[in-house]
C-alpha cells in the first residue's frame, strides 16, 4: 500500500505542476501576445502584408458577440517602420490595437513601466500628431524620452511611402527582449490613416472564456468564415515555438513517470511476492485441507485488490490535498532560475492543476503496473503444490 501511495501521490504532483505550469505559460504567451486564436486572411500567417487584410463583416461580429465561449475579440493592424529620433532610426514593429477592446484579449495595458497607455480617444483627439507606446529597449536605444515626437516611416497599403510624427506617451516591458526591443503601439484608427487602409484590418485577436473549448470555437468560427476567405487560427498554430517547447517537456514528464512505474512495479513486485511467500504453509495447509488453487488464488487476489484501492483512494486524497494547494498557493520562481524558464517561454511560476486528466491518468497507469507486477506472485500460488507448501521454509 505504501509504494501505491508514494507512486500515485508522486504522478499526480508531478503531473499536476507540469499541466498546471503549461496552462499558466500559455495564459502568460496569449495574454502577451496573439490572443487564444485569431481571425485573419487565408495564409496571412505564413506570409504576413498589408495586402492580406479585410473589413470585418457584420456576420463576423454577430458570431463573436453571439457566443458563450468568447471572452472579447478586439481588431489590429500589424506593419513593420523605420522609427527616427534625431540622428537615430531604428526597425519597428508597429502595432495597431483599439485600447478598449484589447485589455479583454492582452494584458498590454497592464505592463506600462513608464507614461500611459494609449488613450481610448486618442484618435478623437486635438493633437497634431499620433500617440504612441514603445518598448523600454526600444526607448533605450533610441536614445529618447517620454513626451519626445519621433517620425515613423512605412509603406501603405497602396505601396506608397509615408511619414508621420507621433509622441511617446509611455514604455512597456514585456519580459520578452525581442518585442520590448521593436514594439510599438498605436491607436488603431490612426494607424489606417497613415497607412491608408480604411476599415481594412489584418486580424481580429479572440480570448475564450475556457481554453478547453477552444477547438470547438475555431470549428464553429471556421463555418463563417470561409465564405469569407478568413481562417480562425488558434495559438498553436501561431506559436509554433511554444507548441513545440510544451511537447518537449512533456515528453522529459512521461519519460520520467516510465522511470517511476519501473521502480514502483518492481517495490510491487517484490512486497507482494514476500507476502506471498512467506505465507507457504498456510497456503499448504489450506489446499492440504481441501481448498481449491483456484479458489486460494482468488483470496490472494482479492487481498491484493483491496491494497491497491486503500492505496488508490489514499495517494488521490493526497495528491488532491498538494495540487490545492499549489492551486492557491504557486511557487514563484526568482533569480537565474525564473530567467532560465522565460528564455524558454515558460512562465517562472510552478503552478498546479486539478484537471481529472491528472488523477485519471496517474491512477491508470499505477493501476495497469500493480496488475503486471500482482501476475507473477498469483502463478505461483496457483502453481503451489500443498506437500511442498507445508514444508516450505
Amino acid at each position: 500500500m505504501s509504494a501505491v501511495i508514494f507512486a500515485i501521490t508522486l504522478s499526480i504532483i508531478q503531473r499536476g505542476i507540469q499541466y498546471g505550469t503549461y496552462s499558466e505559460t500559455i495564459k502568460t504567451a496569449v495574454r502577451l501576445s496573439t490572443g487564444y486564436l485569431q481571425i485573419q486572411r487565408e495564409g496571412y500567417n505564413k506570409s504576413p502584408t498589408l495586402q492580406k487584410s479585410f473589413i470585418e463583416a457584420d456576420a463576423i461580429r454577430k458570431a463573436l458577440d453571439s457566443s458563450p465561449y468568447i471572452d472579447g475579440s478586439s481588431p489590429r493592424i500589424e506593419s513593420d517602420a523605420l522609427l527616427s529620433f534625431r540622428d537615430q532610426s531604428l526597425g519597428v514593429l508597429i502595432m495597431g490595437i483599439k485600447p478598449n477592446t484589447e485589455s479583454s484579449v492582452t494584458d498590454f495595458s497592464k505592463k506600462i513601466r513608464k507614461g500611459r497607455f494609449l488613450s481610448p480617444d486618442s484618435a478623437l483627439s486635438a493633437e497634431p500628431v499620433a500617440e504612441i507606446v514603445v518598448g523600454d529597449k526600444l526607448l533605450k536605444n533610441l536614445g529618447a524620452q517620454v513626451g519626445d515626437s519621433v517620425v515613423a516611416l512605412a509603406q501603405g497599403f497602396d505601396g506608397i511611402l509615408g511619414n508621420m510624427f507621433a509622441r511617446i506617451v509611455g514604455t512597456f516591458a514585456t519580459g520578452s527582449n525581442e518585442f520590448d526591443r521593436m514594439g510599438v503601439f498605436m491607436n488603431i484608427n490612426e494607424l489606417q490613416n497613415f497607412l491608408n487602409m480604411g476599415d481594412r484590418i489584418n486580424a481580429i485577436a479572440v480570448s475564450v472564456r475556457d481554453p478547453n473549448e477552444l477547438n470547438a470555437v475555431v470549428l464553429h468560427l471556421d463555418r463563417i468564415l470561409k465564405p469569407e476567405g478568413l481562417v480562425a487560427l488558434p495559438w498553436q498554430e501561431m506559436l509554433p515555438q511554444l507548441r513545440q517547447m510544451i511537447e518537449l517537456d512533456d515528453s522529459s514528464g512521461v519519460l520520467y513517470i516510465i522511470v517511476l512505474l519501473f521502480v514502483v512495479g518492481f517495490g510491487i513486485l517484490n512486497t507482494v511476492l514476500m507476502s506471498i511467500t512467506e505465507r507457504f504453509r498456510e497456503y499448504g495447509v489450506m489446499l492440504a485441507l481441501g481448498m481449491s488453487e483456484k479458489k486460494l488464488a482468488a483470496t490472494v487476489a482479492l487481498e491484493i485488490f483491496f491494497m491497491l484501492v486503500i492505496g488508490f483512494v489514499a495517494g488521490n486524497c493526497i495528491g488532491v490535498a498538494v495540487n490545492s494547494y499549489l492551486v492557491s498557493h504557486p511557487i514563484m520562481l526568482g533569480g537565474s532560475l525564473a530567467q532560465l524558464y522565460q528564455e524558454y517561454g515558460f512562465a517562472p511560476t510552478l503552478k498546479s492543476s486539478l484537471s481529472f486528466k491528472v488523477f485519471l491518468d496517474s491512477s491508470l497507469t499505477i493501476l495497469g503496473i500493480s496488475i503486471v507486477a500482482a501476475v507473477y506472485p498469483l502463478w505461483r500460488v496457483l502453481r503451489l503444490e500443498p506437500l511442498k507448501g507445508i514444508r516450505y521454509t
